[in-house]
């Protein structure tokens, strides 16, 4: 549990990093933008740090990787149909 912890707060740490110096960044670059886009920022990056958390904790162990995979089913194929000539239509 504390490994995952741990990856978590790695995760979160260096993502809200990047959001925060992304909203400093912008503030620096236009000053008419409010250091709220910092925190805007950190709070998109908090979900996006929940979401690859969660991914990340869904992949399957090696243990589990390693079994075989279940039978793929396959069906043999149908016959062709035949093709039935058309007779001319007539002009009128």
């Amino acid at each position: 549990m504390l490994g995952c912890v741990t990856v978590f707060v790695l995760l979160l740490g260096g993502v809200l990093g990047c959001g925060l110096g992304l909203g400093l960044l912008l503030h620096w670059l236009v000053p008419a933008m409010d250091l709220g886009v910092a925190t805007l920022s950190g709070l998109m990056a908090t979900g996006v740090a929940l979401l690859t958390f969660g991914q990340l904790m869904t992949f399957a162990e090696p243990s589990e990787a390693e079994e075989e995979p279940p039978p793929v089913w396959r069906l043999p194929p149908l016959p062709r149909a035949s093709r039935v000539s058309r007779r001319p239509r007539k002009r009128s």
